[in-house]
């Protein structure tokens, strides 16, 4: 997921890496934000004991 990780990143070279892997990436914070909302609508009464959140061109 696109974040503001790298900027907080000291080590030059890892920086770097986690910078490549951002501009692939495919899920967008506001995707994420779509699913806490949904999962925080749910009647009170049901449980959500996980969500598993992934591309879904990515094989798990």
């Amino acid at each position: 997921m696109d974040t503001e990780l790298p900027s907080h990143i000291t080590h030059e070279a890892t920086r770097e890496a986690v910078q490549q892997g951002y501009g692939q990436a495919t899920v967008q914070p506001e995707e994420v934000a779509e699913i806490i909302a949904f999962a925080l609508a749910r009647p009170r009464h049901l449980a959500i004991n996980e969500i598993l959140l992934r591309p879904a061109d990515q094989r798990g």
